[in-house]
């Protein structure tokens, strides 16, 4: 049978993903590797694929199954077995091997950095309003799942009411500030408050 449109796919697969790819062929006659392209195995072809299960009870099973294996050098690979057939006759397995190690450890890395950031020195942050401002914003922000830069006005106006709350108006400066943070005008922003303090009378 002719393996290459097999092979062709998996070579723009492996291009595609390197280097963290790999495809593998097995002959199912001789129960070695026919064709490999990629460095994840360290294997060659004419290596021996240790396919030594009944084929006939696994071939249901591995169409495109999808599974963990630990690499000879400890790296996590997820891999994909495809049948190859010629007729009813099962010739060859292609296996499309990925390097997952490297997406692991940047998930360990974004976890390790995105921990919650340990209490700020109070005493270079006592008098930093605008820094008091910026935690307020992001507290919310975070709370209610959303970013600012797609705020909706009412959002932007439950801001307000919360930086109010907070007492962040207390600072001269501070509604100029959070217009422009919130990307309002002065005029909305004490509309806003005096709307509040208005409910609040």
């Amino acid at each position: 049978m002719n393996l290459e449109p097999y092979i062709s796919i998996g070579q723009s697969f492996v291009r595609l993903l390197a280097p963290l790819a790999e495809i593998v062929i097995h002959d199912i006659a001789t129960n070695s590797i026919c064709f490999i392209e990629g460095t994840l195995s360290n294997r060659k072809v004419g290596d021996t694929s240790f396919l030594d299960v009944d084929l006939k009870q696994l071939e249901p099973q591995i169409e495109h199954m999808i599974y963990p294996k630990i690499n000879f050098d400890g790296k996590l690979i997820k891999s994909v077995s495809i049948p190859i057939k010629e007729g009813h006759r099962l010739i060859a397995v292609m296996c499309l091997n990925v390097d997952i190690s490297v997406f692991s450890q940047m998930q360990q890395l974004a976890q390790a950095f995105l921990l919650p950031p340990t209490n700020q020195p109070e005493i270079l942050f006592k008098n930093d309003w605008q820094e008091k401002v910026h935690q307020a914003l992001y507290q919310w922000i975070s709370d209610h799942h959303l970013k600012i830069e797609s705020l909706t006005n009412a959002q932007k106006k439950q801001v307000v009411q919360e930086m109010y709350a907070q007492g962040a108006f207390h600072e001269k400066k501070a509604a100029d500030y959070i217009a422009s943070i919130l990307g309002l005008s002065r005029a909305s922003v004490f509309n806003y408050l005096k709307e509040i303090r208005g409910n609040h009378v």
